[in-house]
């Protein structure tokens, strides 16, 4: 009967004390498996191999929905749409001259991230001029026009992953 009532009722360790060794203990026994299970030295690893292509007409795994265009990304999509469309007098397919701007022939967005394009949305390939200052594509996946939006979509299921908002200013 050496427990921490015999402990404690002898005096020979106070409360206080006792719980300090025990938490101290604990967290020594919780480290333990911590710092055993480091390695002693670190090998040199062969780089990770690149996942395969997808097939012809699947998509590709590993874009997230709405991470794929960054803020510089969208800048430079807007500025080469207003150089190369804001004075010309013709637009890109599926658009018209309005009396100041290139727009679509109508209002409204109807799609969104993480949706898959509707079949009676009519998009339009991107414009090289404004495709050049994008990152490529990664496979499985096309940039499209929809309305005033430029849209990263999956090739076999339509799939928006990401966009770029009213790139006509």
């Amino acid at each position: 009967m050496f427990g921490k009532q015999h402990l404690l009722e002898t005096q020979m360790i106070p409360s206080k004390q006792y719980r300090l060794l025990t938490l101290a203990f604990v967290a020594i026994a919780a480290a333990a498996p911590v710092t055993a299970a480091k390695p002693e030295a670190k090998q040199a690893q062969p780089p990770a191999e690149q996942p395969a292509a997808a097939p012809p007409g699947q998509a590709a795994y590993g874009v997230k929905f709405g991470g794929f265009f960054n803020e510089q990304h969208k800048k430079a999509a807007r500025t080469a749409f207003a150089q190369r469309y804001a004075r010309a007098k013709d637009c890109p397919e599926g658009m018209e001259r309005t009396a100041k701007k290139c727009a679509p022939p109508v209002e409204g967005r109807y799609w969104v991230v993480g949706q898959a394009l509707q079949p009676a949305v009519k998009s339009h390939p991107v414009p090289e001029a404004v495709r050049a200052k994008l990152p490529p594509a990664p496979d499985g996946y096309e940039y499209v026009m929809a309305g005033e939006d430029i849209l990263l979509v999956s090739k076999a299921l339509h799939l928006v992953v990401d966009m770029i908002e009213n790139v006509t200013g």
